[in-house]
């Protein structure tokens, strides 16, 4: 087998069908004239698709035929199981709601001017902190740095100037 046999072997399904291109559908045509090979596949090609074609319409008559049998009797729904459960669903779910909305606390997020505001408070509790080092090393400033101390812990509380001035209280 050639190598443009198996080109054409992959065109042979479409070209059976009559999806070729005007192009390719005569280079097929072409091809086949001259090998036998391919001759034989498109004709068991076609039989195959033949066959498929009874076999498909002769399926379909079939099922026209058949009949779904519909129950006469109609069963008799009981509502007060289903509401017992629909209600006892929307219990638990109002209970679980109200839980996590009293127990867990709220998270808050953060939104860019508290951000900000953490930012600044950060760098003033820094600035306080440095310039009361500077102060510490007057000893006659003494009872003021420790005053500076306590505000930037008690003022500042989140950041770590008020840690490392709580080093420096105790």
């Amino acid at each position: 087998m050639e190598k443009s046999c198996e080109k054409i072997e992959q065109m042979l399904v479409d070209y059976a069908d009559g999806r070729l291109s005007a192009s390719d559908s005569d280079k097929v045509a072409e091809h086949l004239q001259k090998c036998e090979h391919c001759r034989n596949i498109l004709g068991a090609l076609n039989k195959s698709l033949e066959l498929t074609g009874i076999i498909w319409a002769d399926s379909l008559t079939e099922t026209k035929e058949i009949r779904a049998p519909i129950p006469s009797k109609h069963r008799k729904i009981t509502w007060p199981k289903y509401t017992a459960a629909a209600a006892g669903i929307i219990l638990l779910l109002t209970t679980s709601v109200l839980w996590r909305a009293l127990i867990r606390p709220q998270e808050k997020e953060l939104d860019f001017a508290d951000i900000e505001r953490r930012i600044t408070e950060a760098g003033t509790a820094a600035r306080l902190l440095a310039a009361t080092e500077l102060l510490a090393e007057y000893p006659d400033a003494q009872p003021i740095v420790k005053q500076q101390y306590r505000y930037i812990v008690e003022t500042y509380p989140e950041t770590s100037a008020a840690n490392k001035a709580k080093l420096k209280i105790q």
